[in-house]
């Protein structure tokens, strides 16, 4: 009897195996976005090893890195710029600002275009003391046709002396926004009268505060927005407007506020989504609401619309392929074995 449950035993053993699933890798985060050390489209930015005609100089001038924010359309900051007087007596001082392509000056700094020369100005011309300094402080702000996200280009500025003899350009770095991650939540309740509420919040899931965003809301036939202010500002493909949330919103901070619609007519389905789209690193951006009538003619309890944030992982399937088929094996070697064990035990009491 014993090598009968011997035999039993190793075909269990030897089954067991093929009913152990294979354990899935998780799949990787999408990669964290680089800091691009391309410039926008256009003119390329200033050379790095490019030098002013003339030396010795007796002034020269200094900017200081740029981080580019607020509206992610069109992103600015400011540059600071210090002048330095190197000669021993008090004299005017100008700069030459060169930008790269896709950067614009928009004030300070007394600039004027210096006509021939694409994306360069002079600036300054203020009385610098003999071994002092003076500051300057300017404005600059992002113009390329589209929303530019993770990109650094260069800049530079070289002090000119009343003589007209520029110093080679110093540089200095211009850093448009990272992309990072927004998630977007709304629910809706029943349309009472006329009037459905959306209850939106939109979560920074980034590690940084990012300078305002947009939530479009796209509407069909019988449904506009009458709260907050939602403006067709031509940046929307199809029918809807555009919420411009403008304050900042810090890393792992949430906005939560609420959409107002006037709705006629039957069901409606609503879309919003977060934007410029592609700003985002997520996908839950996008969120599409179903509009029903409730009962009655008061404000009702709301219930949440049927919300559909895309990029939803899709409902797990059932389990199919070898998975299965170990499962059952080993459930009838184990049903085999339960037998044998039986028997034996019979026998051993008739004995």
């Amino acid at each position: 009897m014993v090598r009968p449950l011997a035999v039993l035993a190793a075909a269990v053993l030897s089954v067991l195996p093929l009913a152990t699933p294979a354990l899935a890798t998780p799949p990787t985060g999408a990669p964290a976005p680089s800091r691009s050390a391309a410039t926008p489209s256009g003119a390329p930015a200033p050379s790095r090893s490019a030098t002013a005609p003339g030396t010795g100089a007796t002034i020269t001038a200094r900017g200081d890195l740029v981080f580019l924010s607020g509206d992610p359309w069109r992103p600015s900051a400011p540059l600071p710029v210090v002048v330095t007087n190197r000669g021993t007596v008090a004299a005017r001082g100008w700069f030459v600002l060169r930008l790269p392509s896709g950067v614009e000056v928009t004030a300070g700094g007394d600039c004027a275009a210096v006509a021939g020369a694409p994306q360069t100005w002079r600036c300054g011309g203020g009385q610098v003391p003999a071994g002092g300094t003076r500051s300057y402080r300017l404005t600059l702000v992002s113009t390329t046709g589209e929303p530019v996200f993770g990109v650094r280009a260069w800049g530079s500025v070289a002090g000119r002396d009343t003589a007209g003899r520029t110093e080679p350009p110093a540089e200095f770095r211009i850093n448009w926004p990272d992309r990072t991650a927004l998630r977007l939540v709304a629910t809706v309740g029943p349309v009472v009268d006329g009037v459905a509420v959306v209850q939106v919040r939109v979560t920074n899931s980034g590690t940084f505060d990012i300078g305002g965003y947009s939530l479009n809301v796209t509407t069909p036939s019988g449904v506009r927005v009458t709260d907050p202010d939602c403006s067709g500002s031509g940046r929307l493909n199809g029918v809807g407007c555009e919420i411009q949330r403008n304050g900042r919103l810090a890393g792992k901070a949430t906005d939560a506020y609420q959409v107002r619609l006037a709705v006629t007519g039957g069901p409606r389905t609503v879309r919003l989504y977060l934007a410029p789209t592609n700003r985002y690193t997520n996908t839950d951006t996008s969120v599409t609401l179903r509009l029903a009538t409730g009962t009655g003619s008061g404000g009702g309890a709301p219930t949440a619309g049927p919300a559909t944030p895309s990029g939803t992982a899709a409902a797990e399937l059932p389990r199919t392929g070898s998975g299965s088929i170990g499962y059952a094996l080993a459930g009838a070697a184990l049903v085999a074995l339960g037998g044998g064990l039986l028997l034996f035990r019979r026998r051993l009491v008739r004995g």
